[in-house]
């Protein structure tokens, strides 16, 4: 049986970043051999990345995935970071938490 812990507060004060869903344009490749007409018709490929919005201004934008209570009360400690070109964001949509 699982004993029940009380759940840290995750207000704004604590932790003030949004949960967002965020699309953005990546590159693509390929290291096998391809026919010419068909490496012309390459496309670049559309990402969705869900996280914590930590950062964005003109040249980055850093979403991160996890983060722990530090004395069950405070954020210090982030994991699974994802920084992406500021100019490969299509669209940002905030989640409610």
């Amino acid at each position: 049986m699982r004993s029940k812990r009380k759940l840290p507060d995750l207000s704004k004060k604590v932790f003030p970043y949004d949960l967002v869903l965020a699309y953005w344009e990546d590159i693509t490749s390929d290291a096998s051999w391809v026919d010419i007409n068909d490496i012309k018709k390459s496309t670049t490929a559309i990402c969705c990345t869900v996280g914590w919005l930590m950062k964005q201004d003109s040249n980055v934008t850093i979403l991160m995935s996890d983060f722990n209570f530090e004395n069950e009360k405070e954020v210090k400690q982030g994991g699974g970071h994802t920084t992406i070109p500021t100019k490969n964001i299509l669209k940002i949509k905030k989640l409610k938490t």
